[in-house]
């Protein structure tokens, strides 16, 4: 399931957003909280991206979509729906599209068990609305012996458009309770043992498409430590592209991070995936993440494929994980949950973002997990 559920339902809008650069422009087919219900999308049978529309610049720091989780920014469902609410582009763009952004919970729960809300940040005094995820039970059928998972998760509803460069910027604030997976006893059921906080769909399995993948961004424990790891592998079967796990950067917990995300479609020599982390406690900068490889299944350049495929759908705040994960801490004494704040995103990179690119080392994987995204 995807947070682009079929059930939902209104009319379609084609929403074209631009670069300051006239190149390729990322386009979004909306429909407010939902989407149209219809047969597979039918995958493109050319082999080159072009742009939908042309128009003027725009400049390097204005982002096409924004939004600070306030209250006069959203609008909310009933608390247990699949989706919940919208958020409301405040791009200070004067031709800024009024698209919204949602939140999907995979099936019809209970707030008992999970829930997303607008709430005060808990880190200050000072008057900010956030974005909280809250995650007690793993309720949803994985169809993998007895296990069930946990999901919550934004998108935007439908499909992206000539998406072929994006940058993204957020804060986010992981809690202490996190921690407590580093305890997960290595003699326990090994399945799945870490946290998707991100996924980036580059065509779509569940709409048909035949050479579908995605990226994700991973939280694992190590050595009594919590790390990241980057991954670019098929929607379709168990072909992994590449896997990059960072272990000489621990997690922190506990403060605000400020985590930039850019993505460029391409094959091994152009395509780029970074990621950069600062801590807000101490102003350091990391860059977590800088690979150059294919960000799209490498078989869609094969004579019969469908050619290059470029970043189709998104899920940039998302906490989804295993019934393992979840029990795990909650059982010791904690809570799964993550807070968001001031989200935006571009379809060009700000100049000279991240720094000079730099070839991807080998991967530096010391285990064998198993995981489902």
């Amino acid at each position: 399931m995807s947070v682009y559920s079929a059930e939902h339902h209104r009319k379609k809008e084609a929403i074209t957003f631009h670069s300051n650069r006239l190149t390729s422009s990322l386009a979004l087919i909306i429909s407010g909280l939902v989407l149209a219900s219809t047969g597979p999308a039918q995958p493109s049978g050319g082999r080159e991206i072009t742009s939908s529309q042309r128009k003027p610049s725009i400049p390097d720091d204005a982002p096409q979509f924004a939004t600070g989780y306030e209250t006069s920014e959203c609008s909310a469902s009933p608390a247990n729906e699949i989706s919940w609410m919208a958020f409301n582009n405040t791009s200070p763009l004067p031709d800024a599209s009024p698209w919204a952004m949602s939140v999907y919970y995979e099936n019809v729960g209970d707030t008992s068990d999970r829930y997303a809300r607008v709430i005060d940040d808990p880190t200050t005094t000072e008057p900010n609305k956030v974005l909280h995820y809250w995650l007690k039970n793993a309720t949803i059928d994985t169809g993998y012996q007895q296990h069930t998972k946990g999901r919550i998760q934004s998108g935007f509803p439908d499909e992206l458009v000539d998406a072929v460069e994006v940058y993204a910027t957020q804060r986010v604030f992981i809690p202490e309770d996190m921690g407590l997976l580093v305890e997960y006893p290595p003699d326990a059921d090994p399945w799945w043992i870490g946290v998707i906080i991100e996924t980036l769909w580059s065509g779509a399995a569940w709409q048909g498409h035949p050479n579908a993948s995605r990226i994700t961004l991973n939280i694992y424990p190590q050595g009594g430590q919590l790390h990241l790891e980057l991954i670019c592998r098929s929607s379709s079967d168990s072909r992994v592209f590449w896997d990059q796990f960072n272990p000489d950067y621990t997690l922190p917990l506990g403060e605000w991070l400020t985590i930039e995300t850019g993505y460029k479609m391409g094959d091994a020599t152009t395509g780029r995936m970074v990621v950069v982390i600062t801590e807000e406690s101490t102003g350091q900068r990391h860059v977590i993440f800088d690979v150059t490889n294919w960000t799209y299944d490498p078989i869609a350049d094969d004579p019969d494929g469908t050619g290059p495929v470029p970043l189709t759908h998104w899920n940039p705040q998302k906490l989804y994980t295993s019934d393992n994960v979840v029990d795990f801490i909650r059982d010791s004494g904690g809570v799964l949950q993550v807070y968001f704040d001031d989200f935006a995103f571009s379809d060009h990179w700000p100049t000279d973002w991240p720094s000079q690119p730099k070839p991807t080392p080998p991967p530096k994987i010391e285990r064998i997990r198993q995981r489902a995204d």
